[in-house]
């Protein structure tokens, strides 16, 4: 399964302002392919960042709970609000659109 992950900040607190996030994140951020590797996650689109301070990065896994390991293992939830939106790629919404009867 696919799951969309945004991760937003403050300013405060943004690597580009904030001494301490920004020494944890040059840290981290080089080793997220491996960390994700080895909770069984596949980074398929991003981590892509932004002058909103939003993070944004498409990953797949079997599992949520593989999900949740990647993101405590980068520390990313340490500086940022994150959500985890469980998605199907287009081709499986539509065949799930398909599958239902419309209520209207």
């Amino acid at each position: 399964m696919h799951f969309v992950l945004i991760a937003t900040h403050t300013p405060e607190i943004c690597p580009t302002s904030n001494a301490t996030t920004r020494d944890l994140l040059l840290k981290t951020a080089p080793d997220m392919p491996n960390l994700a590797q080895k909770a069984g996650v596949d980074i398929v689109a991003g981590p892509f960042v932004n002058r909103e301070h939003t993070i944004v990065a498409v990953v797949q896994s079997d599992k949520v709970e593989n999900v949740d390991r990647f993101l405590m293992e980068t520390r990313i939830p340490h500086w940022n609000r994150v959500r985890v939106l469980p998605s199907l790629t287009m081709e499986e919404g539509l065949t799930e659109v398909q599958a239902q009867t419309p209520i209207f």
